[in-house]
């Protein structure tokens, strides 16, 4: 056996460390459909938060700690002798979730307990330096997109609920739906997945507008409208139309977790409007809302409301061709997503906390 070290949650404590780990030596190097990936950059999210403000990570069978780390970009180190489809040097970004054997549901659409996910569920994540996989889990990154290919897990995210949302549209509205006559879009949140979300639309040419609490001068109020995104702070009457088919909108990606954001906006969503839950937060104490209300709006107008999580390969590629598109006008832009490099040592403030205009933060590793 060898050791590593990597960013760990430890059952019983909410304060990240930096774990040693031991992993099987290779001797021979890996198995022959294994391939051996060494990380580049780590991205630190939210999920990473939760997990270890649990206390109770799902750690692997008889340990103690999961590795954390879900978004990553990594370089090939070694190939085994029946893979072809991947050459030492190459990039890739890993899949986060794998099915158990004998599951034939799409892996995105599996039940909680018939799947792993690598950093988050059951098995360690990325932050090792180095680290075994095979070719169906590893999503092929072209060398320019090297700078900015650490944000396609969350872009993917965000693919996924747009996917899902447009493929139901397509079923009861018609094929043609939200294509020559695009949706009018409104995002809820200013973190990475907000900032995805917004990405996602922009990339289709639809006409999208970022809800947030931020003044019109931030850095993250700024960067939206740079990027293409109509930028409002919520208020008041943020939610008031007085005609709904006229000012409203068709669709509402909600970023934030927020309970009670996601009943008020739904006030503005038209007939037919589709809401997808990209955010997720766990209150102490819910708070009292409208629910009726919502419900009422949401029959009388044919609402749906989708619950989305993870993505799949679809949605993998998209993150990636859209990246590349966004890449040749807005490479600035996309660069100015990662507000935050640091080393593995230097990482764990940032597993605890958020800075107050901070979107996404990575880890660096030696290559």
């Amino acid at each position: 056996m060898v050791q590593q070290l990597a960013i760990g949650a430890r059952r019983g404590s909410i304060v990240p460390e930096i774990v040693s780990v031991d992993v099987p030596e290779l001797p021979g190097g890996p198995d022959q459909d294994q391939i051996l990936c060494r990380t580049l950059q780590l991205g630190i999210c939210g999920t990473d938060r939760e997990i270890l403000h649990s206390a109770a990570p799902w750690v692997p069978s008889g340990e103690s700690v999961l590795v954390l780390g879900h978004e990553c970009l990594a370089r090939v180190e070694a190939v085994g002798s029946a893979v072809t489809d991947w050459q030492v040097g190459d990039l890739a970004v890993p899949a986060v979730r794998r099915s158990l054997p004998g599951e034939r549901r799409r892996l995105d659409y599996l039940p909680l307990g018939r799947f792993t996910e690598r950093g988050i569920f059951s098995e360690h994540g990325f932050s090792m330096p180095l680290w075994l996989d095979r070719s169906q889990h590893l999503y092929r990154v072209p060398a320019e997109l090297a700078d900015i290919a650490v944000f396609t897990e969350p872009l993917a995210v965000a693919e996924k609920g747009i996917n899902e949302a447009l493929h139901l549209q397509r079923a009861r509205l018609g094929t043609d739906v939200w294509g020559t006559d695009p949706p009018q879009v409104l995002v809820t949140g200013m973190g990475p997945i907000g900032f995805a979300a917004g990405l996602a639309c922009v990339a289709r040419g639809w006409s999208v507008t970022m809800l947030g609490r931020d003044r019109d001068d931030t850095f993250r109020a700024r960067l939206a409208q740079r990027l293409g995104i109509r930028y409002q702070r919520l208020a008041d009457d943020t939610f008031a139309v007085t005609d709904l088919e006229r000012d409203g909108v068709d669709l509402i990606l909600e970023c934030t977790g927020s309970d009670e954001l996601m009943v008020r906006s739904t006030a503005v969503l038209r007939s037919c409007g589709v809401m997808v839950w990209l955010g997720s937060l766990r209150p102490p104490q819910p708070p009292t809302l409208d629910i009726a209300g919502m419900m009422l709006h949401g029959l009388l107008n044919n609402h749906l409301h989708i619950g989305c999580v993870n993505s799949a390969p679809r949605d993998f590629h998209d993150a990636l061709k859209h990246l590349g598109q966004l890449k040749t006008t807005q490479a600035a832009e996309l660069q100015s997503l990662i507000t935050a490099k640091v080393s593995l040592e230097d990482s764990l403030w940032h597993y605890q906390h958020r800075e107050p205009q901070g979107i996404k933060t990575i880890i660096e590793y030696p290559t």
